[in-house]
């Protein structure tokens, strides 16, 4: 109950700072010119607007490009993104405006609202999905998923001052029990709304699932590209094969998908897939899931076979 209440007094703290910063730098800017620079309330409101944004949805809502990579989450630059048909995905959202009264009955009677989003009948169970890809995707998705709740307050604040000093988007800070309830009962819309509504959403998941079954529910939910949605659509569409079948350089590929899934895109952009490859291998040797010289033979491997 504390930890809600803590969250409660620190997101009214931050919405309340970012609403009379911004309507007071609002009034200010009618008398300043363009060329002047934006005051001190101005980019400490940006801070602020940073914290809430990493909070919810940095890396996936708007595929964040990362241009300036930092040391923890080194990343490449996104290429355009190619126009594909649209893929049909594995859950089922509400249609309509969600109303107190169903996010309360979503929140309240949490595990069937789950199960009702999903279509267990394509999933890949956990068992069969192997662990080399498992510890590829929270290498490359969130490398603390095991030792954080819903939410990384290291990973968020580390984003948020990235972002800042940058002036741009170039570090996430959203956790995969934050990407897996915002791509099973969320929209893609940056409101302050939406954005607490994942929070709890994110804190009910961490308290309905174990840690392994959170990320079985999300890599046979997320999209990887080429209108592939979950992991056995996935591995069958690059490679043909099935994901137990994946070897230390295919799931790198894969795992670095989620991202920016259109971009890494292995048919339609390989050479970016493999710059992408080449980074998650790196983060998985650095996290000790495999060895450097691994590392180094699986990214001389052809990026489709």
């Amino acid at each position: 109950m504390k930890k809600w209440l803590l969250l409660l007094l620190f997101i009214a703290a931050a919405w309340g700072f970012y609403e009379g910063a911004d309507e007071g730098d609002a009034i200010q800017t009618k008398g300043r010119t363009a060329a002047e620079p934006p005051s001190s309330t101005a980019r400490v409101t940006d801070f602020f607007h940073t914290v809430m944004e990493g909070v919810s949805d940095l890396p996936i809502g708007e595929d964040a490009s990362k241009d300036t990579p930092a040391p923890e989450e080194a990343e490449t630059a996104l290429p355009a993104e190619a126009p594909q048909k649209a893929p049909t995905p594995r859950t089922t959202k509400p249609q309509g405006e969600s109303s107190v009264l169903s996010d309360l009955n979503d929140l309240f009677h949490f595990k069937e609202a789950v199960e009702r989003r999903l279509d267990r009948s394509q999933f890949v169970p956990s068992e069969d999905i192997p662990q080399l890809l498992k510890n590829a995707v929270v290498a490359a998705e969130d490398r603390r998923f095991y030792e954080h709740g819903a939410i990384d307050v290291m990973s968020v604040g580390r984003a948020a001052v990235a972002n800042y000093m940058a002036g741009t988007t170039v570090e996430g800070g959203s956790t995969i029990s934050q990407q897996t309830v915002k791509n099973l009962f969320l929209s893609s819309e940056r409101t302050m709304s939406r954005k607490v509504r994942e929070l709890f959403l994110a804190m009910q998941l961490e308290n309905t699932y174990t840690k392994d079954q959170i990320l079985e529910i999300y890599l046979n939910t997320i999209y990887f590209g080429h209108g592939a949605y979950g992991i056995g659509e996935a591995c069958r569409t690059y490679f043909g094969k099935e994901p137990k079948d994946l070897t230390v350089s295919e799931c790198a590929m894969i795992a670095g998908l989620p991202q920016a899934p259109s971009a890494y895109d292995p048919i339609d952009h390989p050479e970016e897939a493999k710059k992408r490859q080449a980074i998650v291998l790196m983060l998985m040797a650095r996290e000790g899931y495999i060895k450097p010289e691994e590392a180094a033979k699986a990214g001389m491997e052809a990026v489709l076979k």
